[in-house]
């Protein structure tokens, strides 16, 4: 950033009472990770950075190298609204202390490197647009030990001085108040969204009985759709804990009751012109369009190690609940892995919805992955019939990703070295889930 703009930041810093500047960055597995500096310092942050350990940081670097530095990008500052004194936050990139260069596995540098390659690649831009569904709960308790594990999740129907109207069984989209209680929460959260610089298109409750929700973003650039991701991500669950709720994007945190998606949708264009759009053509969709969407269903099943991340997230993607099963793509249709929508007025910004992702994903590392995967579709005129079925499991999708990786590679967006230590901290997850018992076993299995 110029001298001028520093200047001009670090008075604002002063006019407005600002005591302290916090870095906020994403590890490589997604979750949110700060350090909070004296207000005073922040002319010497912008040029030297912060010390990072890296060797404690998920799918970082080891002991023995692990001294990294913290970067912020000034562009990204907002008042942070969960600090008791006045900070101003900063998103950031871990940068190598030797050369001052993004370190190869910092997912932000990665999703900007996807947008410059798209950028040289066929001189335009990726928008994307989220929908981030969740559940809200009045408590949460889990544990486990030798001989023992739980977990129980209350709605707050289940107190008796807590009234509540039911909602029937898969009812609940769009359901109206007083059925619908969390409605004025979700105006609080729009407004919160807003007050920090991310713009939203509705909110309203969600298909499950049990509070669930959506708030839909609007359309950004792919970096800043990520960011937006990110910090409202943060943002949401820390104005539920405000109010004493659990706010969980957990794929599928009830039994039988729909999976949380993490829904993406985009286009490749400019601002309110869609290159995804030709009247001529049949549902007004494009060649480039068809081609970038059988890009991203003939890598779909290894796209799932990024976009759907977790063992939790195989729970959703099952028949019966509006999830995808299968590679394939519809006009309308919210059980195919890419939908076109059908009611898009504005046919100069049409998008198409890739409704595999959930939130569990880095925001980065997905949307990075699945505009690889187009462009691939593009660069090898791929057909949008490819229907496989999805994996199943998370060690499925990730040997899924060990087969068919070469797409990411391109433009050196991501590399080996990053998919490799992807491969190994997922793995790990796998099989920690995995070699526990599960409650249900004790069904099957304890009269044996």
């Amino acid at each position: 950033m110029k001298k001028q703009d520093i200047n001009r930041l670090k008075k604002k810093i002063l006019d407005e009472g600002i005591r302290f500047i916090d870095l906020k960055y994403c590890t490589l597995i997604g979750t949110l990770n700060h350090v909070t500096i004296p207000a005073e310092r922040f002319e010497e942050i912008t040029t030297d950075g912060v010390g990072v350990d890296g060797s404690s940081l998920p799918g970082y670097k080891g002991v023995q190298k692990g001294d990294m530095l913290l970067l912020p990008y000034l562009d990204t500052g907002f008042i942070d609204p969960f600090f008791e004194e006045k900070t101003i936050s900063f998103l950031c990139s871990v940068y190598l202390p030797d050369s001052l260069i993004p370190y190869e596995r910092d997912s932000r540098n990665i999703a900007i490197k996807a947008a410059e390659y798209l950028r040289k690649k066929l001189n335009t831009y990726a928008f994307f647009q989220a929908e981030l569904e969740f559940y809200l709960f009045e408590k949460c308790i889990f544990s486990e030990g030798t001989g023992y594990a739980f977990y129980r999740i209350e709605t707050g129907s289940e107190s008796e001085d807590n009234i509540t109207y039911p909602i029937r069984y898969k009812g609940g989209y769009h359901i109206g108040p007083p059925e619908d209680r969390y409605a004025n929460l979700r105006n609080e959260m729009i407004k919160l969204l807003n007050q920090c610089g991310i713009r939203a298109k509705y909110h309203h409750h969600e298909v499950g009985s049990r509070n669930q929700m959506e708030i839909e973003l609007l359309l950004e650039p792919l970096v800043r759709a990520a960011d937006n991701i990110f910090l409202a991500k943060y943002l949401l669950k820390s104005l539920a804990q405000k109010h004493n709720k659990y706010l969980t994007f957990m794929p599928k945190p009830f039994m039988g009751e729909p999976g949380n998606g993490l829904h993406l949708h985009q286009y490749l264009g400019e601002k309110n012109n869609s290159l995804f759009y030709d009247p001529k053509k049949d549902n007004n969709l494009s060649e480039l369009c068809l081609k970038y969407i059988g890009g991203i269903l003939h890598h779909s099943r290894a796209l799932c190690a990024f976009t759907n991340p977790s063992t939790n997230s195989y729970k959703r993607l099952i028949p019966g609940f509006e999830a995808p099963t299968y590679t394939d793509f519809a006009l309308g249709s919210r059980t195919s892995a890419i939908r076109v929508p059908a009611y898009i007025r504005n046919k100069k910004e049409l998008d198409i919805e890739y409704r595999i992702p959930d939130a569990t994903s880095n925001p980065y590392l997905a949307i990075s992955a699945v505009l690889l995967a187009g462009l691939d579709g593009i660069e090898n005129n791929l057909k949008p019939d490819k229907r496989e079925k999805l994996p199943t499991n998370s060690y499925e999708a990730i040997n899924a990703l060990r087969e068919d990786h070469k797409f990411l590679l391109k433009g050196d967006v991501f590399n080996k070295d990053l998919i490799e230590r992807w491969i190994e901290v997922k793995t790990k997850e796998f099989e920690e889930v995995h070699l526990r018992p599960h409650h249900y076993e004790f069904n099957l299995y304890l009269g044996v």
